[in-house]
């Protein structure tokens, strides 16, 4: 009885088992051609009339595990963060040359304060084409001209596939107390 038991647990395992695959197709049943672009597919013919009763009857489960989505190499560099980057390098390598243009007017004026706006275009081989000014009033001149005749030194990297690039820098420049942080 023992063995007539465990055949039949393992029989009824078997049949639900077969019942979650997917159906067998009939053995006579060709595939469709590779190079056909819509076929409708054969109906699935199931070869065992108690399969099928117990194949309406079964439970299934699907379990799916969250996607991950696998990194692909990247396309291109980012020539806009490469861009502002050297833009953000030339400028910090002129930083004491732009605030000595603001010292001499704080020497001058000891009021004098701006926030300032510059537009620089920078032509295709890197070199400034032209530099644009807005705001700045209370620096004077001088120190303004001093400021954009510094900045129209500057080298750039040339901007990627030709042409020209703009490039907005705000300064604000003011008078530090002792002890204060910029």
């Amino acid at each position: 009885m023992k063995c007539i038991l465990t055949a039949t647990i393992a029989a009824s395992a078997l049949v639900v088992l077969a019942a979650c695959a997917p159906p067998a197709r009939a053995p006579s049943a060709p595939p469709p051609p590779a190079t056909m672009t819509s076929a409708k597919l054969p109906e699935p013919v199931l070869t065992d009339p108690q399969t099928m009763a117990q194949d309406a009857d079964a439970v299934c489960d699907l379990v799916m595990e969250p996607a991950q989505v696998v990194p692909r190499p990247a396309d291109e560099p980012d020539y806009h963060a490469q861009a502002v980057a050297n833009a953000n390098q030339v400028l910090a390598a002129m930083n004491d040359d732009l605030l000595a243009c603001y010292k001499k007017r704080v020497a001058v004026a000891p009021q004098a304060h701006a926030f300032l706006t510059t537009d620089i275009v920078i032509g295709p081989d890197g070199h400034v084409l032209r530099v644009e000014t807005t705001g700045g009033a209370l620096l004077g001149e001088a120190s303004l001209g001093c400021i954009v005749h510094r900045i129209e030194k500057a080298t750039f990297a040339a901007p990627h596939g030709g042409g020209t690039m703009r490039v907005h820098v705000p300064f604000n420049l003011r008078k530090v107390q002792a002890g204060e942080s910029p």
